[in-house]
């Protein structure tokens, strides 16, 4: 009760408002012990489908997906990363510029990790774009890792051996060989599918430990592209891939079919519901509770 009140202060005197979610299913009853969300940056959901992407459609075939999930415009990595993370729009959250800048600020409302952060879940960011860091709470584990996808997982899974249970984890790639070779390109489709391959680690890294079954993953992405760039309100850039699964997710479940709409800022309120903790009153996003078998029909 100390720990979610903390909480609530917190938020309530943030510059976004708060309001804890009706009918929030304790995480205790989902059996959620920890919660990975993976951000592949400018991974077009068609990308994923051009049987590049193995890992990513297994993980798709045991959960729920939404191939037609929308980001936010403009369509670049700076601000949707923003409303991914703090679940509001950019009129709210107010991060709508794509510059690294230093000293690095950061930005003012809170985001889901610093909620759970508040909220006493030893929580961790791992990005391979030092940009990011204008979305990193003071005083969670953060690492800017300098090489890549592979260095990515590589501190991901050294998070897992220190018991971490809340981790957002940033695969920069897909995003650098879009601008190098263009969107759909031959090369953009083989350096998408090393990604998988490390998507693919984590999630060996989660079977091999006896994880898999207490970890709720969210796997999304900030943008998509066409040519060698993106940034515009066009279906190449702003459709995004949004999947979940994990305990408590109903396995095979199309939400798109269901005539559920996805935004990237969904991702942060779908995490707090998850773990019953206070989500962010937005214009934009809300709990993805279509997903979960005794929460949603």
């Amino acid at each position: 009760m100390i720990v979610r009140t903390v909480v609530l202060l917190l938020l309530i005197l943030a510059p976004a408002r708060i309001t804890a979610v009706q009918d929030v299913t304790p995480a205790d009853d989902y059996g959620i012990e920890r919660v990975i969300v993976i951000s592949l940056d400018g991974a077009r959901p068609d990308a994923i489908w051009a049987n590049t992407a193995p890992h990513m459609q297994g993980l798709a075939a045991r959960g729920a997906v939404a191939w037609t999930a929308s980001t936010v415009y403009p369509s670049v990595t700076l601000p949707a990363h923003a409303s991914m993370l703090t679940g509001l729009s950019i009129a709210e959250h107010g991060l709508d510029h794509n510059d690294s800048l230093y000293p690095c600020p950061r930005i003012a409302a809170p985001t889901f990790l610093t909620i759970t952060a508040a909220a006493d879940q030893p929580t961790a960011m791992v990005v391979g774009k030092e940009r990011l860091c204008q979305l990193a709470p003071e005083g969670i584990d953060y690492t800017f890792a300098r090489e890549g996808d592979r260095s990515v997982v590589d501190r991901v899974i050294e998070l897992l051996d220190a018991d971490f249970t809340v981790i957002f984890a940033h695969f920069p790639n897909p995003d650098y060989f879009g601008h190098l070779t263009g969107w759909m390109s031959d090369i953009y489709l083989r350096e998408l599918r090393r990604t998988d391959d490390q998507v693919g680690r984590l999630l060996a890294a989660l079977d091999d430990r006896a994880l898999t079954a207490s970890t709720l993953i969210i796997l999304t992405a900030d943008h998509g592209g066409l040519g060698t760039t993106h940034g515009r309100d066009i279906p190449e850039d702003m459709l995004i891939p949004w999947m979940i699964a994990g305990p408590g997710v109903t396995p095979g479940v199309d939400l798109g079919a269901l005539g559920v709409e996805i935004s990237v800022a969904d991702t942060a309120h779908t995490v707090l519901w998850a773990l019953g903790l206070p989500t962010p009153e937005s214009a934009l996003g809300r709990p993805v509770v279509a997903a979960f078998a005794s929460a949603a029909r």
